[in-house]
């Protein structure tokens, strides 16, 4: 290529590269819905993956859905997934912080933290400094 000539990106690198996730994850900071429903697909499948765990304030020992009956399972994973979406909010008394707490809290929490406050941030620009 010669200089100044533009390059196409492929599909790969266009839809996975962090301008490629920026978008689809926010469409560039302009949508609040889309962090929105990260936030709550990765409430709904953290509390899935604890409520299936033996005992969800305890480090993972999967059983299954053997406790699907059982709302204090239930109870516990919700409270452990809202604790780990929630940077800064600490975990109950009796549950262990591990490994995937720490992930779903920088992750998850944060990223979808991140967008949402981007997003508020430009619609309140546009409403409020015209």
């Amino acid at each position: 290529p010669e200089v100044g000539q533009l390059i196409e990106n492929g599909k790969f690198r266009k839809h996975l590269s962090l301008t490629g996730l920026y978008y689809h994850l926010s469409r560039y900071g302009e949508s609040i819905s889309r962090p929105a429903l990260i936030a709550a697909i990765t409430l709904f499948a953290s509390t899935l993956f604890w409520g299936m765990q033996r005992d969800p304030s305890l480090e993972p020992h999967f059983i299954g859905l053997e406790k699907v009956g059982n709302a204090a399972q239930w109870l516990i994973a919700f409270e452990r997934s809202i604790a780990d979406f929630i940077p800064f909010l600490s975990l109950g008394s009796d549950i262990k912080a591990g490994i995937i707490d720490y992930v779903i809290k920088i992750f998850s929490g944060g990223l979808t933290f991140v967008l949402l406050a981007i997003a508020l941030r430009r619609k309140f620009e546009r409403k409020y400094t015209r």
